[in-house]
């Protein structure tokens, strides 16, 4: 690879912030890279409330042995019941949520995380008085 090519690259894969603050200062700027985020895009759901947001594992994710999504869900909506052949876990980022899995209600608060075993029925609704968020993960 080039030179040009190469600093072609890091400019792509940097962008510039400002760093100090406050009137009458200088102002530097310093460069960072880019995280190497998951792109995500909305997914319609037949659900009051709920909104759906999976990532696209694309390019050098295309062959991970995963696949995950973020979801919200509004105060008192929830899901439909789910059951399906891979492992599953949720990671309650926000809220606090009311979780029926395999007959059996839990409560769920934010920082905490649930594992679903293959074909075992799940489903949740949002106990709280927030918007919660939660992050999917699974495999098969």
């Amino acid at each position: 690879m080039s030179a040009a090519s190469n600093e072609a690259t890091a400019a792509v894969n940097e962008r510039q912030l400002p760093v100090g603050h406050g009137e009458g200062r200088a102002q530097s700027v310093l460069a960072v890279p880019r995280a190497p985020a998951i792109e995500e895009a909305e997914e319609t759901v037949d659900l009051p409330g709920v909104r759906l947001f999976m990532h696209a594992f694309v390019d050098r994710l295309g062959n991970a042995p995963l696949r995950s999504s973020r979801f919200t869900i509004e105060p008192g909506c929830g899901t439909g019941e789910d059951r399906h052949a891979v492992h599953e876990i949720w990671f309650v980022a926000k809220g606090q949520l009311d979780v029926c899995y395999d007959g059996e209600w839990y409560r769920v608060e934010a920082g905490q995380a649930l594992f679903f075993e293959p074909w075992r029925p799940h489903f949740t609704r949002n106990a709280g008085d927030e918007s919660a968020q939660i992050f999917s993960v699974w495999w098969a």
